[in-house]
């Protein structure tokens, strides 16, 4: 299982590398799985409830948002 928490942590590194490294990333070739696609869906509304309660993400309206 995926620790959401730690993935958060050590993302900022693995980002930091891979811009050193001169690193873009590529279109991808294939379709996600269902368990893949279910997976990042958890920890994209996990990011976005813990960016709401931090402050960092406001809700202006129905399609309206600002990013701190």
């Amino acid at each position: 299982m995926i620790n959401c928490d730690e993935h958060v942590k050590r993302r900022s590194e693995f980002t930091l590398k891979r811009l050193r490294a001169g690193w873009r990333r590529l279109p991808r070739q294939r379709p996600r799985d269902l368990e893949e696609e279910r997976i990042l869906l958890k920890m994209t509304l996990a990011r976005k409830r813990r960016w709401l309660e931090t402050g960092k993400l406001e809700i202006l309206g129905p399609r309206e948002y600002r990013l701190r």
